[in-house]
């Protein structure tokens, strides 16, 4: 074999090497940074609240709650309820809905979920929610105490910057928020 051929080999290994570390620290960067994800633009949630809030206020919420009550005997009951849920979203809202789960907070607060980003270590959830007494809600930082940036606007931060809601008025009793838990 002429040194030359050998060069060439010895260079493409390295090239290939190289390539593959490069792979593998942005594959590792890109799940780090939440990287897979779906997680809806504030302009898309702000665009179907206001299409559809008057469908949204008549939600079924106790119908909702009524598939697949706890406790689950396995993790394969579990699956099938959460799909008979996520089924019955649709067929109430249209297959096109943005909303993947509803939940219920109190009395006065019902909160619709439509999708995050994220692991363990950060996670990143957006939606937007109903509030009966037209009033601003911190959700899963619930007891905290939001801060009015704007008209309209409020948010909250931990002390530690880790844990963050923001939450903005999209219409009369209706609010998008944007969570961030890290």
């Amino acid at each position: 074999m002429s040194n030359k051929l050998i060069i060439i080999c010895i260079f493409i290994t390295i090239a290939g090497i190289a390539i593959g570390i490069i792979l593998w620290f942005s594959f590792i960067a890109f799940m780090l940074g939440g990287g897979f994800g779906d997680m809806k633009s504030k302009e898309k949630i702000f665009s179907y609240v206001n299409k559809n809030y008057e469908l949204l206020e008549q939600f079924p919420y106790t119908e909702y709650c009524e598939i697949g009550k706890f406790p689950y005997t396995d993790y394969n009951e579990l699956l099938s309820n959460n799909q008979k849920r996520e089924d019955f979203i649709k067929e109430y809202l249209g297959k096109k809905t943005i909303v993947q789960s509803v939940y219920a907070y109190n009395e006065n607060i019902l909160q619709y979920y439509c999708g995050g980003k994220g692991n363990a270590t950060g996670s990143t959830y957006t939606g937007f929610y109903f509030s009966a007494d037209d009033t601003p809600y911190a959700l899963e930082c619930n007891g905290h105490e939001l801060r009015e940036k704007e008209p309209g606007i409020f948010e909250w931060k931990s002390g530690d910057g880790n844990h963050r809601i923001y939450t903005e008025k999209i219409r009369d009793n209706w609010y998008y928020y944007i969570m961030e838990l890290y």
